[in-house]
């Protein structure tokens, strides 16, 4: 083939038009900032499942608890800063500092606040010449956070620092707000329409609840940001939802409040009320999704709360039955398997009533087998 027929055919990638590239010659420019001037980011999606108050202190609280600071820290006061590796701010105000505007960091929150440990702390960084050199760093300063959505958005969506799927959610949720299609987050981001998708839908979702008056923070044990957004991946969960979302945008439109307040409490429980989740764990929400394509085991749902009892409502007789009978054989064969091979056991002083307890719980279970079998015909 020759080099002429061959360039023909090479398709071109077509350039995408970013908002982040159009800076003006004053945008382009370094500017040296004091750290004491720059602010953490209230909005940083790193924060979006940890508790915190919106204040400075509170988020530099978080930020070296959670984000493991030390290593960022070593290297700085160590090494300097690198000039080449700049923070990104914008100027916007800030609830705890009035109505006027403040530089605040949207790019390099972990850096930002491994500097202030260091100035701040003096007994263990005591070199004054290593912390005075990071006293003043290199900042490009941009005139609106969206410019820099989609430049902050590929360093940590597909990146250096890869953010966990409630920040990409977030961060999705911003750019499609600003203005951008689905199909187009992912162009920017470099991940799949499908995925985008999943995350925008899911904040959208997790956005109305608090509307609602429900908080991440009032999940009876930990609020996993992944099971609203598997949940909510079923047809059937989505149809019982009332659940539209816009088709180029991905945005939840319509949804009916008392239903998703009642699949938040089936995933989360509430501490507040001291109700537990119905879903212990992230392999039990298959079962939630087939329930809730069933009215019968929805409503048992609704009045027992008890998912097992429920799923039965999905199953004929025959197949509830059978899975039931492969259930407690295999739970039962696994404690068969692991305490056997120490022999009997030892009806001791100490033990003597858990040992008569188990040999009562045998008998039970053999009554209960053979009604079973008698009743059902097996």
């Amino acid at each position: 083939m020759s080099k002429k027929n061959a360039t023909k055919r090479t398709k071109r990638t077509p350039r995408i038009d970013l908002a982040a590239y159009k800076r003006d010659p004053k945008e382009k420019q370094i500017q040296e900032k004091l750290v004491s001037d720059l602010h953490l980011d209230p909005k940083n999606p790193r924060l979006a499942e940890i508790i915190h108050t919106g204040t400075q202190a509170s988020i530099q609280k978080v930020m070296e608890k959670e984000f493991d600071l030390q290593p960022i820290r070593d290297s700085l006061y160590r090494n300097a800063f690198f000039y080449e590796e700049p923070l990104v701010a914008v100027y916007e105000p800030l609830p705890e500092f009035g109505a006027t505007p403040v530089l605040v960091v949207v790019e390099g929150n972990r850096r930002l606040a491994a500097l202030k440990s260091i100035l701040e702390n003096h007994a263990e960084y005591p070199n004054e010449s290593a912390r005075k050199r990071l006293q003043n760093i290199p900042v490009v300063v941009r005139t609106n956070r969206e410019e820099t959505l989609p430049f902050v958005g590929f360093r940590h969506v597909t990146g250096i620092k890869e953010w966990d799927a409630p920040a990409k959610a977030q961060y999705a949720h911003r750019l499609v707000t600003a203005g951008y299609t689905v199909d187009r987050i992912a162009q920017l981001i470099g991940d799949k329409t499908r995925q985008v998708d999943r995350w925008i839908r899911t904040q959208s979702l997790v956005l109305r609840a608090n509307k609602l008056g429900i908080t991440q923070e009032d999940a009876a044990k930990v609020f996993h940001f992944s099971y609203l957004l598997t949940a909510t991946d079923a047809p059937a969960t989505q149809k019982w939802l009332k659940l539209h979302q816009d088709p180029a945008k991905s945005l939840v439109k319509g949804v009916d409040d008392d239903k998703l307040k009642k699949l938040w409490a089936w995933l989360y429980g509430s501490k507040q009320r001291e109700v537990s989740p119905v879903v212990p764990e992230s392999r039990q929400i298959h079962k939630l999704n087939r329930v809730l394509a069933v009215p019968e085991a929805i409503k048992e749902l609704e009045k027992t709360g008890n998912l097992d009892r429920a799923l039965a409502y999905t199953q004929s007789r025959e197949e509830y039955v059978a899975n039931v009978l492969a259930e407690v054989r295999t739970m039962l064969q696994d404690m068969h398997t692991t305490v056997y091979l120490d022999g009997p056991l030892v009806d001791s002083k100490k033990s003597h009533e858990l040992v008569a307890s188990a040999k009562e719980e045998l008998q039970k279970i053999k009554k209960v087998l053979d009604s079973i079998q008698k009743d059902l015909t097996l």
